[in-house]
């Protein structure tokens, strides 16, 4: 099959045989383009899954592996989002210093001030990664199988940043974070708020101060209404390829 290009299509220089060809054409590399993105929209879901489950490391060189991973699925997520060439320029630069901050924080003997400076950054990176995710779903043409891997990996963000709010509070404030547990390690956390995020609601861990409720208001509000507003509607309207047109 003869591939003609978008240009010259739009300049109306083939016949109508042609053009069909070169709609099919067109379609053709659209199709394997966004193949490709998915792909990577996939990695990246398996990263952040990963990065999660590496929160309940409870040794000191696979809590470096998790943070550094961490760090990992912001740039991926920035290289799937295909950020521009300042945001990629400056994601290269801030994420490892955030990721050094936070092996220094969480290793340095246990020191607050160390600490409440890796929290802060645990918020940011899976922030800043969600504000790329985000910008370049809204700029797709049409909904695909490809923006819903990424709305996906915007939710487990989403569980991600409220985790490392919670750990920030904690470190902050020096008070038991759990009404159930005086001493809570940061598998707890996220536990805690992947629970709240899917309105689970075990009970087993509970906020014990006004703030931290709040919040887990909210993320239990943000869950419900992304998965019944956002990924449904982008479901209900997914489609892989545009149909060429008749008598093509």
């Amino acid at each position: 099959m003869r591939v003609v290009s978008v240009g010259a299509l739009r300049g109306g220089r083939v016949g109508s045989g042609d053009e069909a060809e070169a709609v099919v054409g067109v379609e053709e590399v659209v199709g394997a383009d966004e193949q490709r993105w998915a792909d990577r929209y996939g990695l990246l879901f398996l990263l952040i899954v990963v990065s999660l489950i590496l929160s309940a490391a409870n040794t000191t060189w696979l809590k470096v592996v998790a943070i550094v991973l961490q760090g990992g699925v912001v740039l991926f997520a920035f290289l799937a989002a295909r950020a521009g060439r300042h945001a990629w320029r400056l994601a290269i630069v801030l994420v490892p210093v955030g990721v050094i901050v936070g092996i220094v924080g969480w290793t340095g003997g246990g020191s607050q001030p160390a600490e409440l400076v890796a929290a802060i950054v645990s918020v940011v990176l899976p922030t800043a990664a969600i504000v790329a995710l985000a910008r370049r779903i809204m700029k797709e043409p049409f909904v695909s199988g490809r923006s819903v891997l990424g709305l996906l990996s915007v939710y487990l963000l989403i569980g991600m940043t409220f985790a490392a709010t919670y750990v920030t509070i904690a470190v902050a404030s020096e008070e038991p974070f759990f009404a159930q547990a005086e001493h809570a390690e940061p598998v707890d956390f996220t536990y805690f708020s992947f629970v709240t995020l899917a309105t689970v609601g075990y009970g087993d861990f509970t906020a014990a101060n006004p703030m931290p409720r709040m919040l887990a208001a909210i993320e239990g509000l943000t869950g419900q209404l992304y998965l019944v507003t956002v990924v449904a509607v982008a479901v209900s309207r997914v489609r892989t390829r545009r149909e060429p047109p008749p008598g093509g």
